[in-house]
């Protein structure tokens, strides 16, 4: 930890108002009068002690919407159709129902059902199961009636884009999840005493879906229609593929389980608002670039550092004025990763300190690549072609690429970086400013090396840089004969991993601040619950969040955090734990979006 009081983010004020949220299109419809699909038997089971039914037994049918039975209408071998002439036998006794999508029915004299062998399907002159709407169930995919293994499955999770359920709209928290029309998961998590039968898994909309095979009605199971990304006897992700849209409008989607042994779950349910995907809207656009573009700009030269005091003493002292050697190359001198004095030619021409910090700047792509993961970003050590000229923000459409620096201090005390905020990505951004309304942007080294050189000896800054940073004794990477044979690799000795080490440490602490102030341009986290925000600034649901950040430490362990957490150590953001929030990812990789 650096100290018991982290050093903080600071979100700069937006320069997009919510004005220009309030000028997105609104959604359209929800499917208009179109009839609902009929009900369809999703599984059936009997109840019994032997392993084929006999008079008496029951048998329990599971539909993929809430029916009910006819009033005074037995169910009986008219309203199914049995495998292999297998008959109910002479049914006396009209259908019970135990939960809203099931019915269960006695066996009478005469029947002759195979247990985990005879399948069954509503027939099409069934006159006795009907749905909410009045439409009477037919045909389907035959099920077959396997043996009851006494406990139906019950579904304990259900969301969207795998986002949590303190997020999802669901907690406490509240709020609506905002989608597209398609490009997202339906995910499910559920629980039972036996296997579950995925094939038989039913989703269905209360909207009619275009489908390429169609139109389909509310009511129909859509997982035929979906990509599926997993499904085994625990959790199942189903992926909503471009062939597939859902209509503008509010959105109900109904889940049901079954297991092997012919028993299904009762219905889950999750609401979610479906609109249009506006430019205004959508994160990352494709006008210009197909992703985009953050260009990691390490050239900032406006001053230089000393040390002053020893042992949790220790200062970092900024003066004032360029001194021909980027402020990051300078940090970098501080914590003993590049030397006063480097090897010459240690690897393709260039000397331990060229060769180190292409090693990190590697690395640290790296990691923001896999912060990002799933989302159209991409990060470049090269500056793409174009220029802000004066402007701190251009039209999204109308340029390449935004930027920020990598640099050493920040005007404000305690600060690890400052970023524009742009609400909806509605602009590139230029974060290398040095005087934005009189405040520097970009992400500030200086402020870890100063704060984690006067930690204590035994801290995770200290254990990792004390090997190499001469105000604590180090000798800096480039200063030991053997550092040339340890960066090319034919030295693998004790410091050699040391220095593998310390590179990756000091890169992945640098990915997160960077990738937290990356996500504040190109939206996060907007205050409010879904559909407005992503809920920043919810302190009563979120303790510790902040305007503009969201603290998630019920949903992290083990010292991991949220990125977009308001503070950040060094030991929490070299954690591996630590990522994006569910909601946040989603956001980033555009399967949920705020703004009405």
């Amino acid at each position: 930890m650096i100290g018991s009081s982290p050093p903080s983010h600071q979100r700069f004020p937006a320069i997009l108002t919510f004005a220009l949220l309030a000028a997105a299109c609104g959604g359209g419809g929800g499917g208009g009068n179109i009839p609902d699909a009929p009900p369809v038997l999703i599984s059936a089971s009997f109840v019994g002690a032997g392993g084929s039914p006999v008079v008496g037994d029951t048998l329990v049918l599971t539909f993929s919407e809430n029916v009910t039975a006819v009033g005074g209408k037995l169910l009986t071998d008219a309203d199914v159709t049995l495998s292999g002439g297998a008959s109910l036998g002479a049914v006396a006794a009209a259908p019970t129902q135990p939960a809203a999508n099931t019915l269960v029915i006695v066996f009478g004299a005469g029947v002759s059902v195979v247990g985990d062998s005879t399948t069954i399907v509503l027939a099409a002159d069934n006159d006795v199961v009907v749905d909410g709407g009045g439409k009477l169930g037919t045909g389907g995919t035959p099920v077959v009636i396997g043996s009851s293994d006494g406990a139906a499955p019950v579904i304990a999770d259900f969301t969207l884009a795998a986002i949590d359920a303190e997020l999802n709209g669901t907690g406490a928290a509240g709020g609506t999840l905002q989608v597209p029309a398609n490009g997202w998961t339906i995910d499910l998590g559920y629980t039972d005493n036996s296997a579950i039968a995925t094939a038989q898994t039913s989703i269905t909309a209360s909207v009619s879906v275009s489908t390429s095979s169609g139109a389909q009605p509310p009511g129909t199971n859509l997982v035929p229609f979906l990509t599926t990304v997993s499904a085994t006897n625990t959790t199942a992700s189903y992926r909503v593929p471009s062939t597939v849209t859902f209509p503008n409008g509010a959105l109900t989607l109904t889940a049901v389980v079954a297991d092997v042994s012919g028993l299904a779950s009762s219905p889950a349910t999750f609401v979610a608002t479906v609109r249009a995907f506006t430019d205004l809207l959508r994160p990352f656009e494709t006008n210009v670039n197909t992703s985009q573009v953050w260009y990691l700009d390490f050239g900032r030269d406006i001053e230089s550092f000393t040390t002053s005091g020893s042992g949790t003493g220790v200062r970092v002292d900024i003066v004032a004025g360029a001194n021909g050697r980027s402020d990051f190359e300078d940090i970098l001198r501080i914590v003993g990763l590049n030397s006063a004095t480097p090897i010459a030619n240690v690897q393709g021409g260039l000397d331990s300190n060229a060769v180190v910090n292409a090693r990190f700047k590697d690395e640290l792509v790296q990691q923001l690549e896999a912060l990002y993961d799933g989302a159209n970003v991409t990060f470049t050590l090269t500056q793409p072609s174009g220029s802000f000229g004066s402007n701190t923000s251009v039209s999204y459409g109308s340029f390449g690429y935004s930027q920020i620096a990598i640099a050493g201090s920040s005007d404000l005390n305690g600060v690890l970086g400052i970023a524009i905020f742009d609400p909806n990505n509605t602009t590139q951004d230029d974060d290398t400013r040095t005087d934005y309304s009189g405040t520097r942007l970009g992400v500030f080294l200086h402020t870890i090396a100063d704060a984690g050189l006067a930690s204590g000896a035994s801290s995770s800054f200290r254990l990792v840089f004390d090997t190499f940073a001469a105000v604590h004794g180090g000798v800096p990477i480039g200063e030991d004969n053997a550092d040339d044979d340890r960066l090319n690799g034919t030295n693998t000795d004790a410091r050699a991993d040391d220095i593998t080490a310390a590179i990756a440490a000091l890169a992945r602490f640098t990915a997160v601040v960077t990738g937290h102030e990356c996500g504040h341009s190109v939206g996060l986290v907007m205050n409010g619950a879904m559909p407005t925000g992503l809920y920043g600034d919810d302190t009563t649901n979120f303790p510790g969040s902040s305007d503009g950040h969201i603290s998630n430490q019920s949903l992290f362990s083990g010292g991991a955090i949220n990125v977009m957490s308001p503070q950040l150590s060094f030991s929490s953001a070299t954690n591996a734990g630590t990522h994006f929030n569910s909601l946040n990812l989603a956001y980033l990789r555009e399967q949920v979006f705020y703004g009405n």
